[in-house]
């Protein structure tokens, strides 16, 4: 679909800029992933209380239109690649800034929108219930399915050689981002209140946002008539980095085994790493821990996990993604092993260390493989699937550690459960081979016809 309006030569062209331009785009593409923040159990955190009094609804009933909403939103996901392949990164980008600005203003309102219904004691319709899970699917859906999955495809549809490098730069900045939000959005809370804060993120996004994905993003190098960047390495004989001979329709990445052995070791990740931090506190409490003693262990695990993701980026261009992919799922088990010992100062290490380095790797595989093993024409529609499925099962985690807990009292069974399953993530990791490095040695192996 044309828009003129969205020419990449407006309002400048790309073929003028000094130096490559995929490095702007990596830039401009991790701020938008940012948007994904406000939304984010972290960046939620300190708005959970206030929320709660002004609409007069009860905790759980808080956290279940949360999950529902973001399992909403992950069901979305994949509809949302389509229109990124169909219409481009730039219009979807000032579309899903401009919907997250007026969700993040309805949210704002929320309290006064609530007080215009008959109250809970005349009326037996959940008000409150239904219009929190309205902001909170609408922030999960603009903010993450079609803010983030349009970024994420945007900025590898521009890095071909230096891919890695560019996962490596995009998961430090959106680590730091992510564990520096509660501290910023609470002091924001802090001086204008809520409502406030929900009101001017609206407007950032609405002005700010919009206006910065009309001026700089651009869909892919093709689009703007410009070459995307290579590889500088001189190695003939490399048997990591095979060229695409087949640019794979979402569909058809689906039906790889490869696709879903990646996409079953990202998932379980999210719902071992959401499930353990969202309920850190209760985990030490009912192992002996204090507060300060639980949540102590997300700064030296952020440590290990910034550097993680710049190794293993770095790397990315010699590394097979199936061995990342095992490395990650080790790191995960080591993790469990200390979250079930977590008041053991030795066990909390294995905990630190496994965890940063499980989220480390994430950072790298929850981008770089997709170009790699699919082509990079059709990489919004597959990226749509694989960050719905990501919702999903990061929306269950605190649900099923929670759900475990009520039941049983303790959290060692939801702990053991997932570690059950990564034996069987491993071993998918062990066969997960690159779908464009099978067709293209089976092409070179095929006897040449007369």
């Amino acid at each position: 679909m044309d828009f003129r309006p969205f020419n990449p030569n407006r309002p400048f062209d790309i073929k003028k800029w000094p130096g490559y331009y995929g490095w702007v785009i990596l830039v401009v593409g991790t701020l938008g992933m940012i948007s994904a923040v406000p939304g984010s159990p972290p960046g939620m955190s300190v708005f959970v209380d206030d929320m709660i009094g002004a609409l007069d609804l009860e905790r759980s009933r808080f956290a279940l239109a949360y999950t529902l909403g973001t399992i909403a939103a992950g069901v979305c996901a994949p509809v949302a690649g389509r229109f990124i392949d169909r219409w481009g990164a730039r219009v979807m980008g000032c579309l899903s800034y401009l919907g997250l600005g007026l969700i993040l203003l309805f949210t704002g309102y929320i309290g006064q929108i609530y007080s215009m219904f008959p109250s809970a004691e005349t009326s037996s319709v959940p008000y409150a219930f239904i219009l929190i899970f309205i902001s909170f699917a609408g922030i999960r859906l603009m903010g993450v399915s079609f803010s983030m999955t349009t970024c994420r495809s945007m900025v590898f549809r521009w890095f071909e050689g230096k891919r890695g490098w560019a996962a490596a730069i995009n998961g430090t900045m959106l680590s730091l981002s992510f564990s520096t939000a509660p501290l910023l959005l609470n002091g924001f809370v802090i001086s204008l209140g809520w409502q406030r804060t929900w009101i001017t993120l609206g407007c950032i996004f609405i002005f700010g946002m919009t206006t910065m994905a009309y001026v700089f993003f651009r869909d892919s190098p093709e689009a703007c008539g410009v070459e995307v960047e290579q590889s500088t390495s001189k190695r003939k004989d490399s048997k990591i980095r095979v060229p695409i001979v087949k640019e794979f329709t979402a569909p058809e990445a689906l039906r790889t085994s490869t696709f879903w052995y990646f996409v079953a070791g990202l998932a379980l990740n999210g719902l071992i790493g959401t499930g353990i931090s969202f309920h850190i506190i209760g985990l030490g409490d009912s192992l002996g821990m204090t507060r300060e003693s639980a949540v102590g262990v997300f700064l030296p695990s952020s440590i290990f996990h910034i550097g993680t993701t710049i190794l293993v980026g770095s790397y990315a261009e010699r590394l097979k993604m199936k061995h990342v992919l095992s490395f990650m799922v080790i790191a995960q088990l080591l993790s469990l092993a200390g979250a079930y010992q977590l008041d053991d100062v030795f066990w909390r290490w294995c905990f630190i260390v496994g965890s940063g380095c499980a989220w480390g790797s994430f950072g790298v595989l929850v981008n770089v493989p997709w170009a790699r093993f699919y082509g990079r024409k059709n990489l919004g529609a597959i990226n749509g699937w694989v960050t719905g499925v990501m919702i999903v099962t990061s929306a269950l985690g605190p649900y099923l550690f929670g759900l475990c807990y009520e039941l049983t009292d303790a959290f060692s069974i939801a702990i053991i459960a997932c570690s059950a399953l990564c034996p069987i993530v491993f071993v998918f990791s062990l066969l997960s081979d690159n779908p464009q490095a099978v067709i293209y040695y089976n092409k070179k192996a095929s006897p040449k016809g007369p």
